[in-house]
């Protein structure tokens, strides 16, 4: 999901690096610590549904590891943009808990 070289801008690369420091490096969904390179800052509302500066908002943004990404964007594929723009972190959190 490298859309339009976004993930690589200087500008995502800062704002994901500041979410890391934010949260420690510690995963919203168990709570872990984890090194540098296992987290991945994730919208929570996705990408796709915000517009130009939205996708920088760091209240969007929290740490997943790898396979709680996945878990969640595979979840996001089922689940309509109304649905998606209407769920928050506390609903993501209970569902990527319960979803193993």
């Amino acid at each position: 999901e490298l859309h339009n070289g976004f993930y690589q801008d200087k500008r995502w690369s800062k704002v994901s690096e500041y979410v890391k420091a934010r949260d420690g490096y510690v995963d919203a969904i168990e709570g872990k610590a984890w090194d540098k390179g296992d987290l991945i800052a994730d919208h929570i509302i996705p990408r796709r549904l915000l517009s130009g500066m939205e996708q920088y908002n760091t209240d969007n943004l929290w740490l997943l590891t790898k396979s709680q990404h996945n878990k969640k964007t595979a979840i996001e594929n089922k689940l309509s943009d109304q649905q998606l723009k209407n769920v928050g972190r506390d609903w993501w959190k209970k569902v990527l808990k319960n979803k193993k």
